[in-house]
């Protein structure tokens, strides 16, 4: 147990706090509500240190440009020095004594299995709830952390499949990750509570549900490996972050890693939100502003209101806006994610200043389900367009990967003449002439074959099989190795002749 006493004589300020390893390994301190040691005074950076327990050692660590000292020697930013007992910390005015020094017992760590340093994230993971952040009105942020306990491994962008259990069902939604993969101990995503998705379902059913029903010390599962191809690495020298309501969760994750490891990436960090109190992040974004040199920030609002005092930029991005606000465009990487719509915008004003498309990439957010595709009807043998796969967080609930698809042949139509349709495990028999999808033909028969996005782009409805399939489009989640092994994914598969089905 680290047990310390912060005192600050000029506001009458006396406060003791117990860190206790067995709960968690990591605290921030700083002037942010959300720092699990709050100074408020204003001499305190929103984010001004941070102690960690690893070795059964105590570590302070400078993450701010202002003063900070132990036993009188100035820390330098990023700077990590371990704590003794009678060590004395000033942050700003506000003096931190540690009182108490003392390694955890084993019963204390009985429940806090030790890390796997060596483990890979490969498949499902049961987590935990940990901590609930309100971002904005109808945005929280959930951390967990695995049990038994890893390590999280994935590159900054990527989703992640979640399984829950709604009134008996099994549900499977993606969602963006938007911790970094630097910060390996817990595992973040943000979520927007959604409107009515169809008709027979209920509004926003998964992200509705975390938000009304998960609490802390809850467990849910992560349905297999991140997933995705929106990421920044390798990280290029310049870089255009552009996001619009939600979509910003994945450019997060890649702001963090950027601030995390120090890499030397010029970055412009360009958002678009409704109003200035629906700016998800605001307060964080404006610290890394303020404390990476090559970090800039811009935010642009369509509903500004008169109590606001909203002194930034308003209206949809424009032409001339992106050009205000990114000079050497043409020299950036530039990473988009938002609704369709949005997105469609930012690409026709890109298209009108010559810029080179190579250098873009998206995370797409729409409502988009691909209409059933006829047998008859002639399919592409090329890998299907960058904006062709869509995911979620305006109106569906799927943040898929609809990028850098690999060459993927696309079988030719199947003919007009009926063929059998095995389930092995579930011992059904269907005939079908190749209208339907493989998960529409399961459905048909009350067979269960978990899914998510329903446009190939989030794996969530990978099956094993024997025989051909064909896509009207390549699909963006399956690998290689995945049609090797005869995996398809069931939501966009159709048959091509006999197959045999393992669900």
């Amino acid at each position: 147990m680290l047990k310390l006493k912060s005192v600050n004589f000029n506001h009458q300020l006396f406060q003791e706090y117990a860190l206790e390893p067995a709960d968690e390994r990591e605290w921030v301190v700083g002037r942010d509500p959300r720092c699990q040691i709050v100074l408020t005074t204003l001499d305190v950076s929103r984010t001004h240190g941070r102690i960690s327990y690893e070795d059964d050692l105590y570590y302070f660590e400078n993450i701010s440009q202002h003063g900070t000292t132990l036993n009188s020697n100035e820390l330098l930013p990023n700077e990590r020095k371990p704590l003794h007992k009678g060590d004395l910390l000033v942050l700003g005015e506000t003096y931190l004594q540690v009182e108490e020094l003392t390694a955890p017992t084993a019963l204390d760590l009985a429940s806090h299995q030790p890390l796997n340093m060596a483990s890979e994230w490969k498949g499902d993971l049961q987590v935990r709830c940990c901590r609930i952040i309100d971002e904005t009105a109808d945005v929280k942020t959930f951390c967990f952390t695995a049990e038994p306990a890893t390590l999280f491994h994935y590159k900054p962008g990527q989703f992640v499949n979640l399984e829950v259990e709604i009134d008996g069902k099994t549900v499977v939604r993606p969602y963006s990750i938007s911790s970094s993969p630097t910060r390996p101990h817990h595992l973040a995503i943000t979520i927007k509570r959604l409107p009515r998705l169809r008709n027979d379902l209920p509004p926003g059913l998964v992200s509705n549900w975390m938000h009304d029903r998960l609490q802390v010390g809850d467990r849910i599962k992560l349905r297999g490996a991140p997933m995705g191809n929106f990421t920044c690495l390798p990280a290029p020298p310049k870089i255009l972050l552009a996001s619009a309501g939600s979509g910003i969760t994945p450019m997060m994750s890649m702001a963090r890693w950027v601030q995390d490891t120090l890499a030397p990436c010029d970055i412009i960090f360009l958002h678009s939100a409704r109003t200035p109190e629906d700016i998800i992040f605001r307060r964080e974004l404006e610290v890394m502003a303020a404390q990476i040199p090559n970090f800039r920030l811009a935010f642009t609002v369509s509903r500004p209101s008169a109590q606001s005092n909203w002194t930034g930029l308003t209206g949809r991005i424009s032409n001339m806006m992106l050009q205000m606000v990114v000079p050497d465009l043409s020299d950036r990487a530039v990473y988009v994610c938002g609704s369709k719509e949005w997105m469609q915008n930012i690409k026709s004003i890109l298209t009108t200043l010559d810029f080179p498309m190579s250098s873009y990439q998206e995370e797409s957010f729409g409502g988009y389900h691909p209409a059933p595709v006829s047998s008859t009807t002639p399919l592409s043998t090329e890998t299907a367009d960058e904006d062709t796969f869509i995911g979620n967080k305006r109106t569906t609930e799927h943040n898929g990967n609809g990028h850098q698809l690999s060459p993927v042949a696309i079988a030719p139509p199947a003919s007009v003449d009926t063929a059998k349709i095995s389930f092995s495990q579930s011992g059904v028999n269907v005939l079908e002439n190749g209208d339907l999808s493989i998960l529409e033909l399961a459905e048909q028969e009350g067979i269960s074959i978990p899914n998510a996005c329903r446009a190939g782009g989030c794996g969530a409805c990978k099956v094993r099989t024997q025989g051909r399939v064909r896509y009207a489009t390549a699909p963006a989640a399956l690998t290689a190795a995945d049609r090797e092994a005869g995996y398809a994914l069931a939501c966009v598969a159709h048959p091509v002749g006999s197959l045999v089905v393992e669900a």
